[in-house]
């Protein structure tokens, strides 16, 4: 955090344009703002947690009370988990049997015309072999 907000600092004060002055301090208040907003946020989870551990510390007692909370914990950290699993996770597009097909065929036919004599002698084989699997 330290060396994010020297950074944001030495290019405020390089800044030469006015425009460009405005938007490093935007961008600096916006970092100096979020990271305040994280802070927060963990102290009030910190703070829930605390307060759902000595609620339920007269009811479970002081070992079940911990486990009900690291429990909750455990619980909405896999949530989290798959949730940013979900987002980050790279979406392939429905594939379309007809273009697979007509892409399939202009490959092949690509192929024949610029191998020629191979696929002539491939399909002279294959002829043979096929001749030769019935006489069996």
């Amino acid at each position: 955090m330290g060396s994010l907000l020297k950074l944001a600092l030495s290019a405020l004060a390089s800044s030469q344009s006015p425009a460009l002055r405005i938007f490093t301090g935007r961008v600096l208040v916006a970092a100096v703002l979020g990271s305040l907003a994280v802070m927060l946020g963990a102290a009030a989870w910190g703070c829930l947690c605390a307060a759902l551990w000595l609620g339920l510390t007269p009811s479970l007692g002081p070992v079940g009370a911990p486990l009900v909370v690291s429990g909750v914990c455990i619980a909405l950290a896999g949530v989290l988990a798959l949730v940013a699993w979900y987002l980050t996770r790279r979406r392939r597009p429905a594939a379309n049997p007809a273009l697979q097909a007509e892409l399939l065929f202009a490959e092949a036919s690509r192929l024949i015309t610029e191998h020629k004599g191979a696929a002539l002698l491939a399909a002279a084989l294959i002829g043979m072999m096929a001749g030769n699997g019935r006489r069996r």
